[in-house]
């Protein structure tokens, strides 16, 4: 699989010096034949190690079932109509959500909307505020995905 992004890029986001996109992470993740799901709630884990400096609880994820996303006109991210399922599948408000994962209100708007793409670390500040599964999450993102570009 091809990224089509700058090799320059590529190496600034494994050295740690660039932060991707939520949907770029996925193709990487995809690319080097990794679980997107797993690689994902890995990655949560550690952070949340790493700001809670080794106690934390044990935090149970609610499973979701998502719809299916049709091709939106305009859409930037589908990450966005996928995680507003996800708040609304657990009856949180967008404004609750913003507040838990530390996010500005409008940018979860914009988010939601498809029309602005969070980085991979907030996407995951995101997610992990609805309280929902995140290797569910980020697996059905990448059917998502993959169902929109055969389209």
């Amino acid at each position: 699989m091809r990224l089509q992004y700058h090799t320059r890029n590529i190496q600034r986001i494994e050295d740690g010096s660039r932060q991707p996109g939520v949907l770029l992470a996925l193709r990487m993740v995809v690319a080097v034949d990794g679980a997107p799901g797993d690689f994902f709630e890995t990655l949560f884990e550690e952070a949340a190690c790493e700001a809670c400096e080794g106690a934390s609880s044990p935090t149970t994820r609610v499973s979701v079932t998502y719809q299916p996303l049709g091709a939106g006109e305009g859409l930037k991210s589908i990450f966005g109509p996928l995680l507003a399922q996800a708040r609304l599948a657990v009856g949180m408000s967008q404004t609750a959500m913003a507040k838990s994962a530390g996010y500005n209100l409008r940018n979860v708007n914009a988010v939601e909307k498809g029309l602005q793409e969070p980085g991979v670390m907030s996407a995951l500040a995101l997610v992990a505020a609805t309280g929902v599964d995140i290797r569910e999450f980020f697996d059905q993102l990448h059917h998502a995905s993959a169902a929109l570009s055969k389209e």
